[in-house]
């Protein structure tokens, strides 16, 4: 049964200079998402899902980490993205990552909710999000979002994701295999081939930092062989690497993993400008 459900205007960052201040949620902002109040309808386990994703919301809009993902999204060289889509969330539902994986959530809404308000597009950009081990429930919530749920049958499968990752989509991958991470760096390898123009094709990627997870096996392994194959591809197409961290937002119960924001650095049509030399030095 279709729901209806009466919606606010969502907490945003500023469009202007990053601060403190300006990551406070206000009621003159960019989008919107449902008030708690009016949730009426939703299940019992998605108010209880929406209950905990406001407090991770309200806990980034407060951290240092929000201050640095603005500053990164915030660059004048940023690519125009028209649409953008979560792999490797994970399921929503009780259980001991569902901190981190709210978290997640969390982040990937705010850096929506920025790009939408800086955006010079007029139209809503689409959200999707992608994981063979969604239940219902957390299809239910995310569409309660306004995140459109895509298919795959395995996490190490692009699924439909794969066909819709195009040269403006940023990618937010909090937590891929390493097996799905190879597929998306062939799939736009492909593509790219195809459209002869590397750099047409996803030109932001958020998600694991390799340098920190190639550290987790032995130089001799095959999964330190991997990683370190994945970070020759960033490099061959010219992905330069910006460390994501701060302060305030991950407990260490929460077991996060260290993730960096990977930038194509070649010339692309931009918001705002048709071109931009590429940006030197990292954030």
């Amino acid at each position: 049964m279709e729901v209806m459900v009466e919606q606010i205007v969502m907490p945003r960052w500023d469009s202007h200079k990053p601060s403190r201040r300006s990551l406070k949620p206000t009621s003159k902002s960019s989008g919107s998402i449902p008030n708690l109040a009016k949730a009426r309808g939703l299940s019992k386990q998605s108010e209880k899902l929406f209950a905990l994703y406001l407090e991770s919301k309200e806990l980034f809009f407060r951290s240092a980490l929000a201050t640095r993902f603005e500053a990164m999204l915030h660059a004048k060289s940023r690519p125009r993205i028209n649409k953008i889509i979560s792999l490797g969330l994970g399921s929503l539902g009780a259980s001991k990552d569902q901190s981190r994986r709210m978290k997640q959530l969390a982040i990937f809404m705010a850096i929506a909710s920025h790009i939408q308000a800086t955006s010079e597009r007029q139209f809503q950009i689409p959200l999707y999000a992608q994981d063979p081990s969604f239940t219902k429930t957390d299809e239910d919530f995310l569409s309660f979002l306004g995140v459109q749920v895509l298919r795959t049958p395995e996490a190490s499968d692009l699924g439909e994701a794969g066909q819709m990752i195009d040269e403006e989509t940023l990618i937010y991958s909090p937590f891929l295999t390493i097996e799905a991470y190879g597929r998306l760096f062939a799939a736009t390898q492909k593509k790219s081939e195809k459209a002869q123009s590397l750099e047409r094709i996803a030109p932001v990627l958020i998600g694991d930092d390799f340098n920190a997870l190639k550290l987790k096996w032995e130089k001799r392994t095959a999964e330190h062989r991997n990683v370190e194959s994945l970070m020759r591809g960033l490099k061959e197409r010219s992905y330069q690497r910006r460390v994501i961290s701060g302060e305030g937002f991950w407990t260490e119960s929460d077991n996060p993993f260290p993730m960096a924001l990977y930038w194509r650095q070649l010339e692309r049509t931009l918001e705002g400008a048709e071109a931009t030399a590429p940006l030197k030095g990292k954030l």
